[in-house]
């Protein structure tokens, strides 16, 4: 059973061809449109291990797009410490919306939950550089994962609106590095 679907993924656009229930490749097309395997994947079933393994195998330095599936699954599978009524939590990198930095104090901003956090805006600035997270002000970081839309405003900044229909503003400082992330 192969079949093959067109996916977008870090705003290129690549085909996964499907070449049986576990293994698959992506593939995108290079600027004469002749297909080219960027990856390899293939899964298997083990009984007797305790958690899901990823080995990455490569002949040449890791290129970029190998870098941001790294970046991808690091951020999906990482979980921080954040404080919330008095309760120490566990939660997902992957489900902050934003993060925010309000008198000297840090905030994880989730779906529906808002916690607390011991690192400083500067701290997690650096541990997701290169995830899907980017300054956008000099106290708040956004996951675009959760970006809806954007709209200009007067004076060279834009607005964010969240799939939660939160908005943030978003500093014409940061603008450039912003629209590069996003893809503007």
């Amino acid at each position: 059973m192969k079949f093959t679907n067109k996916v977008f993924v870090f705003n290129l656009v690549i085909w996964v061809t499907y070449l049986n229930k576990l293994d698959f490749k992506i593939i995108l097309l290079n600027n004469r449109h002749e297909e080219v395997v960027i990856l390899k994947i293939k899964i298997i079933k083990k009984d007797n291990i305790k958690e899901t393994e990823v080995h990455i195998y490569h002949n040449i330095d890791l290129d970029m797009e190998t870098k941001e599936l790294l970046n991808y699954l690091k951020q999906n599978s990482d979980r921080v410490l954040a404080y919330q009524d008095k309760q120490t939590c566990c939660i997902y990198i992957k489900d902050i919306y934003y993060i925010e930095s309000v008198d000297e104090k840090t905030f994880l901003y989730l779906d529906k939950d808002i916690y607390l956090s011991k690192e400083k805006l500067y701290e997690w600035e650096e541990r997701l550089k290169e995830t899907s997270f980017i300054r956008i002000s000099k106290s708040t970081i956004l996951n675009i994962r959760y970006l809806k839309s954007v709209k200009v405003l007067f004076g060279g900044r834009m607005e964010a609106t969240l799939i939660n229909n939160e908005h943030l503003i978003i500093n014409r400082h940061y603008l450039p590095a912003f629209k590069k992330k996003f893809g503007l």
